[in-house]
């Protein structure tokens, strides 16, 4: 990458506290390579939202097994809630469109 490109890359990571994965580190080589990248295109690609940066929600078996028959598996687990909720949250805005 050219110097500019460098301080460009640099001066995001720092705005946005963020350090580029191997991925985009190679998308922007590669653009570099080609004349494509600006600005724009770092900012854009260094706030992409990374797969380890995803929030989660961790519930203990311990406390979800005795909601569940001997067997379920941690999938079929979390499909029963997501459809509780949403039945709940379709229960509530019938509630509220009333």
């Amino acid at each position: 990458m050219k110097k500019d490109e460098q301080e460009n890359v640099f001066a995001t990571m720092e705005s946005e506290e963020a350090t580029p994965s191997l991925s985009q580190a190679q998308r922007m080589k590669s653009l570099s390579q080609s004349g494509r990248l600006d600005m724009d295109t770092i900012f854009a690609i260094m706030t992409e939202e990374k797969g380890n940066q995803k929030e989660t929600v961790k519930i203990g078996m311990e406390r979800l097994k005795k909601y569940f028959p001997k067997g379920t598996t941690p999938k079929q687990m979390e499909e029963t809630i997501i459809k509780l909720l949403e039945r709940e949250l379709q229960r509530k805005r019938g509630r509220d469109s009333r």
